[in-house]
């Protein structure tokens, strides 16, 4: 009898210690960068589903229950996601938290840091090393899956660069989520309307984003938003633009888009623009 109980508390402790952590990412980049680095080993959580827009979300009493039972929890910062300002009220003080922006030695400002391939691959880095800490027994497959996604992101780098430099395209975003991808490849939007997703920069700067339009014609918008603003859609239609959507649709199989993916609908847009 001794000896079974031995071996049953055995047996649990371990499966206890070789359970996968409990991951959990604010919105789909990261959740898509996170479920690569843990192929093969678990799954993440996504809080942000569909086309809720990150910056004007709500927790429910359900996301906190999965935010407070997270072994890690990842986001951008506290002003790019609206409500993880709050985190420090929800999480309690031993939690894993990940937050990219300092974790990256970034103050403030664009949060869209996986369209940068210096910056992305920096966060492969952080997050698969995060894991690692967290889960040992699982740190060789966060390792090589780095390895791999760090080398997609490379192939996409190449293969764009190679492309603008033969290519000129011409476009403006809806607001301003190119400013690390136009650093890191060293090819600028002529304008952003809107400096965040909130009000542009008022009559001045909306009268010299219309005489850039006139002199510099553009040929696209490029948005995030599954409905672009009312101004950013009558400046479209008034200087003739092709709007294109860069966020992936929501597959009816609830199949999951990759961040590499995600980074090829960004130059295949940039393809439509010159």
């Amino acid at each position: 009898m001794r000896t079974a109980l031995f071996l049953s508390l055995l047996c649990l402790q371990s499966v206890t210690a070789l359970a996968a952590p409990r991951v959990v990412t604010s919105i789909a980049p990261l959740h898509e960068i996170t479920a690569a680095l843990m192929a093969g080993v678990a799954s993440p959580e996504l809080i942000i589903t569909g086309q809720a827009s990150a910056h004007h979300f709500a927790f429910r009493p359900s996301h906190m229950r999965r935010l407070q039972e997270a072994d890690l929890v990842i986001w951008i910062d506290r002003h790019f996601e609206a409500g993880f300002s709050r985190i420090a009220e929800i999480l309690p003080d031993a939690a894993n938290q990940l937050e990219m922006l300092p974790a990256l030695g970034i103050d403030s400002g664009d949060g869209h840091i996986w369209y940068s391939p210096i910056l992305l691959r920096q966060s492969i880095d952080i997050i698969a090393l995060r894991l690692a800490r967290l889960d040992p027994e699982n740190q060789a497959h966060y390792r090589d899956n780095a390895r791999r996604l760090s080398a997609g992101v490379a192939g996409w780098r190449a293969a764009t660069e190679a492309w603008l430099r033969d290519h000129q395209p011409r476009f403006i975003t809806d607001h301003a989520f190119t400013t690390h991808f136009e650093a890191a490849l060293g090819y600028p939007a002529l304008a952003a309307i809107h400096d965040q997703h909130d009000g542009h920069g008022g009559l001045r700067e909306l009268s010299r984003l219309e005489e850039l339009l006139r002199q510099y014609p553009a040929s696209c918008l490029l948005t995030l938003e599954s409905t672009p603003s009312p101004l950013a859609l009558e400046l479209a239609r008034k200087y003739r633009l092709q709007v294109l959507q860069l966020t992936p649709p929501v597959a009816a199989d609830g199949a999951e888009t990759g961040i590499i993916e995600r980074l090829q609908i960004l130059s295949n847009a940039l393809k439509n623009c010159s």
